[in-house]
């Protein structure tokens, strides 16, 4: 009986032992961790602000040269892609779709399109420019003022979630 116990005691002064070797290893590792930085190949989704936070989908609508567009924007962080739907004069429409990109700026941000093509496909839209928006917070409620900028002068574009 007094190997038993022996034994025993031995056990628990082996086990705790391992126990504690584990719980020391694992707190090195976790303080060292954050010491370590490791660059990141892909861009950040995080938002360039968090106070204009344009993640979702949004609904947008200006008036330029006469010609009303529609447009669907969907943003994830500081990119997304929006389509346009343009009506021409005479009657035909101009549906475009592009990659965007949202920067900072000293008076706000710019919400910046590229290679507009046909939706669906890679096609350019010949006779589509990418749009440019200026966006700029307007008091505490998180209200954006927002802009076309595309043509050389600013239109007031009308912009909500849904």
């Amino acid at each position: 009986m007094k190997n038993f116990a022996g034994l025993a005691l031995v056990g628990l002064t082996v086990s705790c032992l391992a126990i504690g070797s584990t719980i020391g290893k694992e707190s090195a590792i976790a303080q060292e961790q954050p010491s370590i930085q490791q660059p990141s190949s892909q861009p950040s989704v995080r938002s360039v602000n968090p106070n204009v936070a344009l993640d979702g989908n949004w609904q947008l609508q200006w008036r330029l040269s006469g010609i009303n567009h529609r447009a669907r924007l969907s943003m994830n962080g500081n990119f997304g892609t929006m389509t346009v739907n343009a009506r021409m004069p005479n009657g035909n429409l101009i549906a475009a779709e592009q990659r965007m990109t949202l920067t900072p700026t000293q008076n706000g941000f710019v919400l910046q399109g590229s290679r507009p093509t046909y939706p669906g496909s890679r096609r350019p839209v010949p006779n589509y420019n990418p749009d440019t928006f200026r966006i700029q917070p307007v008091g505490r409620r998180s209200e954006l003022r927002v802009t076309n900028c595309s043509s050389g002068f600013c239109v007031p574009v009308s912009m909500r979630k849904y």
